[in-house]
Order: structure tokens, then sequence, then C-alpha cells
């Protein structure tokens, strides 16, 4: 899917954006801000066993690392936009992409959380995907993330 450009971001104009986009959902039997609590925790491991640091501040630096398939990561990007327990808004760079690390290279990541009569839908929409072949593999990639987070892994909650 080619996104020609991004919605508005609080504070700031449409950004145009190039390339893909990936999208997965899921459904969490718990109340968005449960799910909150769950996504930002210092310990979780949901984002494919990464180790996230920021402290979710809009222009905070946000910091991805672990191992992925046998290959180490030190991803990287920088906090949009926060509106807990709704939005959750950040660029993203990786290394590992072989692309050059300049801002037109850097995927536009917005995870959103709506509230429903039995729980959260989670939604992660991530923008400017380089190929069609990278935003498919992304969109498992989120729905394998996504499931941790729903404790649909049989992984431990984080306390």
């Amino acid at each position: 899917m080619t996104t020609p450009t991004s919605p508005d971001t609080p504070g700031g104009p449409a950004t145009q954006w190039t390339g893909h986009a990936a999208t997965a959902s899921v459904h969490v039997a718990q109340p968005p801000e449960r799910v909150w609590a769950e996504l930002v925790h210092p310990g979780a491991r949901w984002m494919l066993g990464a180790n996230v640091e920021t402290d979710y501040q809009p222009g905070s630096p946000v910091t991805f690392e672990g191992h992925f398939f046998g290959r180490q990561f030190a991803d990287k990007g920088q906090v949009v936009a926060v509106d807990r327990p709704r939005l959750l808004h950040f660029t993203h760079f990786s290394p590992l992409s072989d692309l050059e690390d300049v801002p037109e290279n850097y995927h536009d990541i917005r995870i959103t959380l709506e509230p429903d009569d039995s729980g959260t839908l989670v939604t992660v929409l991530q923008q400017n995907v380089d190929t069609a072949e990278h935003a498919a593999r992304s969109e498992g990639h989120w729905r394998q993330a996504l499931d941790t987070l729903a404790h649909r892994d049989g992984a431990p909650r984080a306390r």
C-alpha cells in the first residue's frame, strides 16, 4: 500500500511519506490503562524481545536493543507524540536495513489503543517502509509483537 502523506501530527504539518505501510491489530481483554501500562513497562519485552529505552516524552530519543533471529540489533528513533492511554507515536530506524541513516529512511509508527465493551483494540500503523516485501514482513513481526502484548504467546505479564 502506498501512503503519500501521514496524518497531521500534534504541533506540526503533515509529513510526506513514500513507500509502503504495514498494519496489525489485536484485541486485548483489558482496559486501555492496563494495556498502556504493559506497553510502556520498563521490563516489558513485548516488541520481539527488544529492550525499549525512552522516557516517552515527545522529542525524546527511543532505542530498541536485543537479538532477532540470532542477530544483535540496536535500533533508534524519536518519540513524536504521546496521548496516554490512547497513542504512542515514534520514528524508527534500523541499521540492519542497510539504508542510509537519514530522516527519509525512518519509519513512522503509531500505536493506538481504542476501548470497547470487552477490552482494548491495539493497532499498529508503520509507514514509510521501503518495499512491499518489507511491509509484509513488518506486518508479520507486528502480529507477533502484539500477540506477546496480548499474552497470546504464553509469556508472563510484566508486573
